[in-house]
């Protein structure tokens, strides 16, 4: 047995130990939504029903900490509305959380097919826009600009960790990675090349019908697209998920960023889930585990005024 397999067993046993014990948080905040709010202004090229936000705040609450959520669907099914569930689910713990959409790829597999849609980097560009209007929206709506966190599930994960990794996107809008108080990546992919050379192996269609669809036809555009391309500057406090299904895809992340110095961040590595039951369970389970790890993380790292 290696000590990198000795020590993912322990890890394991430490989370199983942490799930059996009964966790009970103090307070259940009442939650006011308000949907559809939208990013891009009224007459800009991007204005649409998807470049849209769903706010979910906790009553009662002073100041309390954000977190923009970026749900997964391959970059061409994903939908806010769909991320509601686990949206309360965390706001109800006192965290302000934004679903927020974006423009949407081509998607040429499956049953559901639709021809036509943007490729990156426009999943990003909007990203970078929503943090900005949540940026903007720090009175209106009662928090700092200091406790933004962004996070995401599978497409949603690679979106949230490129926003800080290539610094081009928030830097349109007079902002850098440091407004990003973390970044909560959950079981995404963060090189890209790497991505396409998995999927190709197993099905050559996708690197037609899906990759080239979302990213670009040539290796430079896929390179361009991935997180790890921009590692030696990443500099953001990040807590790292991953499951059964994407584990290599976040190991590899995580050797580069440990292999660089870097050591600002937390694994967790849900190996008794698969991608879909990761989601499914943290957003309908009650009291689960690896979601009370994700609010944990964020109600630990508020940073207080001095």
């Amino acid at each position: 047995m290696t000590p990198r397999m000795l020590k993912a067993i322990i890890a394991f046993h430490l989370l199983s130990l942490y799930f059996c014990t009964p966790y009970v948080y103090a307070v259940e905040y009442e939650i006011d939504e308000k949907i559809n709010l939208s990013y891009y202004p009224k007459g800009h090229e991007n204005h649409s029903e998807l470049t849209q936000v769903n706010l979910l705040i906790p009553k009662g609450v002073e100041n309390p900490p954000v977190l923009i959520w970026i749900g997964g669907g391959a970059w061409a099914y994903v939908n806010r509305h769909n991320e509601m569930d686990l949206s309360r689910q965390i706001a109800k713990r006192g965290i302000l959380v934004v679903s927020a959409g974006h423009r949407l790829s081509p998607a040429l597999l499956g049953e559901e097919k639709h021809h036509e849609g943007i490729q990156h980097p426009e999943h990003i560009k909007d990203i970078a826009r929503a943090f900005k209007w949540v940026y903007d929206q720090a009175e209106v709506y009662g928090y700092s600009t200091d406790n933004i966190f962004v996070g995401g599930f599978s497409s949603g994960a690679h979106l949230s960790t490129l926003l800080v990794a290539d610094k081009r996107y928030l830097a349109e809008y007079g902002l850098t990675p440091a407004n990003v108080n973390a970044i909560i990546p959950v079981a995404g992919g963060y090189d890209i090349p790497e991505y396409r050379d998995l999927l190709v192996s197993v099905d050559p269609s996708y690197e037609q019908n899906h990759i080239h669809a979302v990213f670009g036809s040539t290796n430079e555009d896929h390179i361009d697209a991935s997180p790890i391309t921009y590692i030696e500057d990443f500099n953001t406090t990040m807590l790292l998920f991953s499951e059964s299904d994407t584990f290599q895809y976040s190991f590899g992340f995580e050797q580069q960023l440990r292999d660089r110095g870097f050591r600002d961040f937390q694994v967790v590595n849900a190996y008794d889930e698969t991608h879909a039951s990761l989601w499914t369970k943290m957003s309908h389970q009650e009291n689960y585990g690896y979601r009370n790890l994700l609010v944990d993380f964020i109600l630990s790292h508020v940073r207080r005024d001095n």
